[in-house]
């Protein structure tokens, strides 16, 4: 016979017999049989203790039971061998519907891990919130957004960000917002969209955040783009005439002064157009980069022997010394070597000990940072930096306002980003971030 059979099968035996003594105690009574009366009597008490103990041990071993799965803990096992318990039937029952709670349990242990793995593995942040700003969830991709190693409450981003502690407690279900805030790696702007659910009588609020930055930078590119490749077309469709025109007139009229002048004035007019628009292509037509593994102190090393950084002191240091990186070398051979040249002109026009500095590390996201720094008699102006990315946009007598724009291209093209991360009076410092 099955083991799992038998408690069903004991309870009833001891039940059935219970019966059968109370409807022979009424049959003695019935006949007049007094004399078996006492001994049916005390059966029927015995059975009916038995019945009733076996009841109490039940509700007894079921609260147990309750308490410890309220407490999470189901290391408890009843002992349900009849040579050391007489309730060995009733804890066979109460362990069995152990091994029900054990797999149930397993399951939903199995399904939260799925799920955080789901979250874990998700491109974006994900916060799940209280309504009173206590996070019960997140993921790592929103803490590294955030700028935090851990999160509790909502309220501790203050310290980051004042607007971004206010947005995450103050956001409603099917609601966008965005905030930008200031961090050691420059500005950062992020993207919050607030869902709803209803978990364990809890409402729960849902927040993803998307770093919003490289976005704007395609779509700044692509602006740019689309700008410069109809402004390209509309002169050179009205410049080229006038050149041919201007040149054929300059070579067959020879009897007037006054004409002659005019010409060559059209003519060197159109010329410094035509360049003009050269430069305009060189922002767009930047070609994709044909990307290769190489060792990234080994070409800052290369990269800075062809710079002349006169009385500058330079100094690379990257960290760590074997950084690899995966890139187009020439273009990011043209991005540093730009910006090198902008820091030793910086350095050039301030006198006491100057220096220029190159710097790389590897951030939590696995991104590598390169910083280009140099010092300072002071900071950039506050009109002059919110246009250095411009294209055309220089404050230098004789330069194109394109090496900054071109550069901002190239590291875009790249998936990266080119930032001006300090700008203060001790320090200058331009930030490459790059897959």
């Amino acid at each position: 016979m099955r083991k799992d059979k038998l408690p069903i099968l004991t309870l009833t035996l001891l039940a059935a017999s219970l019966v059968a003594a109370s409807i022979l105690f009424g049959w003695l009574i019935a006949s007049g049989y007094h004399a078996f009366l006492f001994p049916t009597a005390l059966l029927v008490a015995i059975l009916a203790w038995k019945l009733v103990n076996v009841y109490r041990r039940i509700v007894t071993n079921l609260d147990f039971i309750f308490n410890a799965v309220r407490n999470n803990d189901f290391s408890f096992r009843f002992v349900d061998n009849p040579l050391r318990t007489e309730h060995a039937v009733i804890n066979y029952s109460l362990n069995k519907i152990k091994e029900v709670l054990d797999e149930t349990k397993v399951k939903a242990a199995e399904k939260e891990k799925y799920f955080e793995t789901v979250i874990e593995c998700a491109n974006i942040g994900i916060l799940i919130l209280l309504e009173n700003g206590t996070v019960k969830q997140y993921n790592s991709k929103a803490m590294s957004l955030l700028g935090v190693p851990m999160l509790s409450h909502a309220e501790r981003l203050r310290q980051v960000s004042p607007e971004l502690a206010d947005t995450l407690l103050a956001i409603a279900p099917m609601e966008q917002k965005s905030v930008c805030f200031a961090t050691e790696t420059g500005d950062v702007n992020l993207l919050f969209n607030c869902s709803a659910m209803l978990h364990e009588g809890h409402k729960l609020r849902v927040v993803s955040i998307e770093n919003i930055d490289r976005e704007l930078d395609t779509q700044e590119g692509l602006a740019w783009d689309k700008l410069t490749r109809i402004l390209t077309h509309e002169i050179m469709n009205s410049l080229a005439p006038v050149t041919s025109i201007s040149n054929t007139l300059l070579h067959k009229m020879d009897n007037s002064e006054v004409l002659q002048q005019g010409l060559e004035t059209i003519h060197s007019t159109s010329d410094r157009l035509m360049q003009f628009v050269d430069s305009f292509r060189s922002v767009t037509r930047i070609p994709p980069p044909k990307k290769a593994p190489f060792y990234l102190l080994e070409f800052l090393n290369e990269v800075c022997t062809l710079i002349a950084h006169g009385n500058a002191k330079l100094n690379i240091a990257v960290d760590p010394a074997d950084t690899m990186i995966y890139a187009d070398r020439g273009q990011l051979q043209q991005v540093i070597v730009n910006l090198v040249k902008n820091a030793v002109e910086a350095c050039m026009q301030h006198e006491g000990e100057q220096w220029i500095e190159l710097r790389s590390h590897i951030a939590p996201d696995e991104r590598v940072h390169i910083e280009v720094s140099n010092s300072s008699g002071g900071a950039i102006p506050a009109d002059v930096a919110a246009n250095i990315f411009t294209p055309f946009f220089t404050t230098k007598r004789d330069g194109s306002g394109i090496g900054l724009a071109v550069s901002k291209q190239i590291i875009r093209l790249h998936g990266g980003s080119l930032t001006l991360l300090h700008n203060n009076d001790e320090r200058v410092t331009f930030l490459i971030v790059i897959e």
